[in-house]
């Protein structure tokens, strides 16, 4: 708390005020000030971001995924996927973060079909500089509350929207069903974005400025750390595929619950 934070200081400092210790609290989560800091929790409480049992509210539930049709190489399942998890060479800088074997397999089943888009190298290219939110989360930049700002200063919410307006209009035009996105980035990050400039290393529970326009549209989105709902998807195209109950979804696991105390 600030009053903690205070005390700290006044072991070092005993002239330190407390308006002084709050504006370092709200600069090192990437505010402005201690008053932009408030606005932005009072809005976090009123946005209702879990259901009452405590799964986030943007991921495709049980009964939702059971209702879905039969899928079939003809019909099959449509899916908005990032390109960096499809396995385009488009990260900031190249190279598609990883090998996700476990997505690929996802939309290579027969009967799957998914679309692929990068929203970043969409809107400025790539290699690029990293973008990050500062002041919010994905939905605060939509609402014009919060900023999108690249590691080099430059000012690319413009951008980010604009591309996250292209993703939904492709979403919609493919008749997509799910989304299934990189986390943690400040376009597609679903259930943990990081909170200002990476270099700090500091989280937020939040969406990208994409997935939280997605989910606003009424479109699921789910991570690649989300294994529990993923396993849900594989039964749901085909039920020979074992169900796995020890698998866990990305805000269940303990460094989840560790570091934002959940």
């Amino acid at each position: 708390t600030a009053k903690d934070r205070l005390a700290q200081a006044r072991r070092v400092t005993p002239e330190a005020k407390l308006a002084a210790a709050q504006l370092q609290i709200a600069r090192e989560y990437g505010f402005s000030s201690w008053r932009a800091m408030k606005v932005h929790v009072e809005r976090l409480s009123a946005r209702r971001t879990f259901d009452e049992d405590g799964v986030p509210t943007h991921l495709p539930r049980v009964d939702l995924i059971a209702s879905w049709p039969d899928f079939t190489a003809e019909r099959p399942l449509n899916l908005l996927v990032s390109g960096c998890l499809a396995g385009l060479p488009v990260g900031v800088d190249g190279s598609t973060y990883g090998d996700h074997a476990l997505i690929r397999r996802l939309i290579d089943l027969p009967n799957a079909r998914a679309v692929t888009f990068c929203p970043e190298n969409f809107a400025f290219g790539t290699p690029r500089a990293t973008p990050d939110i500062h002041g919010g989360d994905g939905h605060d930049v939509l609402d014009g509350h919060a900023k999108v700002l690249s590691d080099t200063g430059e000012d690319w919410r413009a951008g980010m929207i604009a591309a996250a307006e292209r993703m939904l209009a492709i979403a919609r035009a493919h008749q997509v069903r799910l989304a299934i996105l990189m986390d943690i980035s400040a376009a597609c990050g679903s259930q943990v974005i990081y909170r200002g400039a990476r270099a700090s290393s500091a989280h937020q529970i939040g969406q990208g400025v994409c997935a939280a326009l997605l989910v606003r549209n009424g479109i699921p989105v789910v991570s690649q750390r989300d294994y529990r709902t993923l396993n849900g998807v594989f039964r749901r195209l085909n039920p020979a595929f074992r169900s796995r109950p020890d698998l866990r979804d990305h805000h269940e696991v303990d460094w989840y619950r560790d570091y934002f105390q959940a």
